[in-house]
């Protein structure tokens, strides 16, 4: 498989290169005859290599995050002539509970636990944070070494077990609804209308490369979005846009947006 060839139609440096790491794994799995993993991707980065994987006849994959309607997932890549039993399971699964009093903990807190042992962002999937207690899924590379040294979530001792992927528990997403009236689909009108900033904030979040909408990176601030859009915009939150309304008498467009508590 032609690295440059088969990543030609990428623009984004960024995912370029970890694309780049998707076709070595091709090309490993091609000459060695062995299964391969990938590192945890996002929904947009599963897709992208997705197209990358099929372009070769003799490999086969499976996507799993460990649950339904999982955000991270892993690809597991194998030679066609394969069958998943043989490919090996790539994943595991841990609970992490309070001993003492714990505080509320959230996704920040779990992660900012986890970066701090040295563990690479690409090798956690989903964080599913429950009231007093948290699951999270791993790649099985770093299992054993969190068993063993996740001991503290914001200074408060934990405890850490393995579980099972069926006793894993998917908790309810909470949303704050609100409409909002946009001058334009831009992403950057958008963005500034549901949070509050000005124009000129939005562009420059745009321009850092600081929004994604459905988990990919935005660079041009004209990019339109669509109904049933997820918009990601770092430091300030995630939102669904739900449904697109109709055009008011001063010509806005009018938007009913989910946020993500």
């Amino acid at each position: 498989m032609d690295k440059q060839k088969v990543t030609s139609f990428i623009r984004d440096e960024d995912l370029k290169i970890k694309m780049y790491h998707i076709v070595d794994l091709c090309n490993l799995v091609s000459k060695k005859h062995i299964p391969k993993n990938t590192d945890f991707l996002n929904p947009f980065e599963v897709k992208t290599a997705v197209s990358i994987i099929n372009s070769e006849p003799d490999l086969k994959y499976t996507v799993d995050g460990g649950y339904p309607g999982c955000e991270r997932a892993i690809i597991h890549i194998f030679p066609y002539y394969c069958d998943m039993d043989s490919v090996g399971a790539g994943l595991r699964f841990l609970e992490i509970k309070n001993n003492d009093k714990f505080g509320s903990a959230n996704h920040r807190d779990y992660m900012g636990a986890l970066l701090s042992l040295g563990i690479r962002r690409e090798k956690i999937g989903d964080i599913l944070v429950h009231e007093n207690y948290c699951q999270i899924v791993v790649d099985e590379e770093i299992c054993d070494f969190l068993l063993y040294n996740f001991k503290k979530v914001k200074k408060s001792n934990v405890d850490v077990r393995e579980i099972h992927r069926e006793l894993v528990e998917i908790p309810q997403q909470n949303y704050k609804e609100s409409s909002v009236s946009v001058s334009s689909l831009r992403i950057d009108s958008v963005v500034a209308s549901a949070y509050n900033l000005s124009r000129s904030e939005s562009i420059k979040l745009v321009n850092s490369e600081l929004i994604q909408v459905n988990y990919e990176k935005i660079t041009q601030p004209s990019f339109q979005v669509e109904e049933n859009s997820v918009v990601s915009v770092r430091g300030y939150g995630k939102f669904l846009i739900k449904e697109l309304g109709g055009i008011s008498k001063k010509g806005k467009f009018r938007l009913s947006i989910s946020k993500y508590l």
